[in-house]
């Protein structure tokens, strides 16, 4: 990972499954910007099993759509959902794991935004990769999150994906 000075806080959610500070069944993670990289630093809880000594796979499939949803929300400037996406499981990750989730943006169109990410660990082995499609949120959607973000002295500005939408915006 990269020294401290490099890495950017993201704002987070109340909600959120993966960065909600409100939820009580969540993970509560925290992901960074780092360079042109999300990063999501993650410890897997032990209740993540799936198969004994195994970490469910739907869980794998969630921090990689967050780390992939922020890096197309950063790179959009606008709250952004998954259109699609799909994820290989490389190797059995145990919960308890530490590990690094980290996704980025591939490519920025007009309406589409492809994400990839993946899941390794201190060693560096790969234990999942996904690639998928991002849209920006349509505008009825966005005043549902708009009270859902909080944000600390330091984050990457959170005023960027809350600013009213352009006329070019879905």
């Amino acid at each position: 990972m990269a020294a401290e000075a490099d890495r950017i806080p993201l704002p987070w959610s109340h909600s959120c499954f993966v960065c909600g500070d409100q939820n009580p069944h969540g993970l509560r993670a925290r992901s960074w910007i780092v360079g042109d990289t999300i990063e999501l630093p993650l410890r897997i809880p032990p209740e993540s099993v799936g198969w004994q000594g195994v970490t469910h796979g739907g869980i794998l499939a969630t921090v990689l759509d967050e780390v992939m949803t922020w890096a197309a929300i950063v790179a959009r400037e606008q709250p952004c959902f998954a259109a699609e996406f799909t994820v290989r499981l490389k190797r059995p990750l145990r919960p308890g794991s530490r590990c690094v989730v980290r996704g980025r943006c591939e490519r920025l169109r007009r309406r589409v935004i492809d994400a990839a990410a993946e899941i390794v660990d201190e060693a560096g082995s790969v234990f999942a990769t996904a690639n998928g499609r991002y849209m920006a949120m349509p505008r009825d959607h966005r005043d549902a999150v708009r009270h859902d973000f909080v944000s600390v002295e330091g984050c990457w500005p959170v005023e960027k994906i809350l600013a009213e939408p352009t006329p070019e915006d879905p």
